[in-house]
């Protein structure tokens, strides 16, 4: 019998002693401890099989510890049989290309290459238009980088950001990936020069839409040559949205955040605290600042100096990450006494609104953060 097996029959029998064991009691057993029993009945069978509870529903755990890596450029045998073909790479680049109108365009070189800082595999394919870069392990389109070519910038170049927001929109429809039907939002929109008539790129960035919220990590982001549109630069970020319940409420969640905060800090006062809902994918940063204490935010941990104001990665550097699941959760911002904060004056966490768990975070207040790209003066959606 495998040991899967096995496990569904140790924990399905644990659960019929405990409900019979609940049954021949209930008659004899006072209200106050029964309803204790009920309780405690539940909280260990949720702990047995990794669930949490939100009321009166039970969600499995999604939680899980970060992984550790070495930044390593070489992609192992096993890493190569999970990566789509070469042959699969291309014809997911021949059939977007066609999609955006190039349909005699050659694949040239092709190159299977291991992301130096995220470990990811990524397939990078080189055309007459420029670079193609495709996710090895899922197949995604990740980036298109088309170089601007002499005589392409024309001397009218100059729009207005009125008829930028309008094109904007236009490209945005033109270079989504094959499938893609969702709703996108745009969230910055800038231009490398400070004047509109100076201009000669301009990058949008637009975010997928999910009701009031917006997924960061289904992203667009595209810059063009005014005019003539000819594109500049196009990344793409395809991570999901769970589309998870909202289970638990503000003041439960505050909670969570605060709790865990006395348990990593020892200097720093809690002044205030505020929590918005927001999408937001799942990251290592709470698990280092638990684990890291003191190292948690020194950039230099995993750097050394080459030369004058060169530094590298060490040979022995240590990263971690974790799944890239995208989910909704409450942004709970602590902002901290600025008489003890150092350079760490606030620290957001990410609680999961269905789970309660925290899965994640960031260093600073990132609502603020996202409020001021919005204001930021070389935005200007809005201006």
């Amino acid at each position: 019998m495998g040991k899967e097996n096995l496990d569904k029959i140790m924990k399905t029998s644990r659960m019929k002693i405990a409900v019979s064991k609940f049954e021949e009691e209930e008659h004899t057993m006072p209200k106050r401890n029964l309803l204790k029993m009920v309780a405690t009945f539940t909280l260990t069978i949720g702990m047995t099989v990794g669930l949490v509870y939100a009321g009166n529903t039970v969600y499995e755990k999604i939680w899980k510890e970060p992984k550790a890596y070495k930044i390593n450029q070489e992609i192992t045998e096993e890493e190569k049989a999970e990566c789509i073909s070469e042959t699969e790479a291309e014809e997911i680049a021949k059939a977007y290309l066609k999609k955006i109108g190039y349909t005699d365009e050659n694949i040239g070189q092709i190159e299977l290459y291991k992301d130096n800082l995220s470990q990811e595999n990524i397939w990078a394919m080189g055309s007459e238009l420029g670079t193609i870069r495709i996710d090895a392990n899922t197949g995604k389109l990740r980036s298109v980088s088309m170089p601007v070519r002499e005589g392409s910038i024309p001397y009218n170049y100059g729009i207005s950001r009125e008829e930028a927001r309008s094109v904007a929109y236009e490209l945005l429809e033109k270079y989504k990936p094959i499938g893609d039907t969702g709703e996108y939002e745009l969230v910055s929109l800038k231009r490398n020069a400070g004047k509109d008539e100076d201009a000669y790129i301009w990058y949008a960035e637009f975010h997928k839409k999910y009701g009031d919220l917006y997924n960061a990590s289904e992203s667009i982001k595209i810059g063009w040559i005014p005019t003539s549109n000819i594109l500049y630069s196009l990344d793409i970020k395809q991570n999901p949205y769970e589309n998870n319940e909202e289970k638990i409420s503000q003041e439960e969640t505050i909670q969570i955040a605060k709790e865990k905060d006395e348990q990593i800090e020892t200097v720093r006062e809690i002044q205030e605290v505020k929590a918005e809902i927001k999408i937001k994918q799942m990251n290592e940063e709470v698990y280092l600042r638990e684990n890291l204490k003191e190292n948690y935010g020194n950039i230099m941990l995993n750097m050394e100096k080459v030369e004058g104001d060169l530094y590298r990665y060490k040979d022995d550097a240590v990263m971690y990450k974790t799944e890239e699941r995208v989910r909704r959760v409450w942004c709970v911002v602590i902002t901290y006494n600025p008489e003890k904060s150092g350079y760490l004056p606030a620290f957001t966490y990410y609680v999961d609104s269905t789970t309660g768990e925290i899965i994640g975070g960031g260093a600073g207040d990132v609502l603020a953060s996202e409020e001021a790209e919005k204001n930021d003066v070389n935005n200007v959606i809005e201006k």
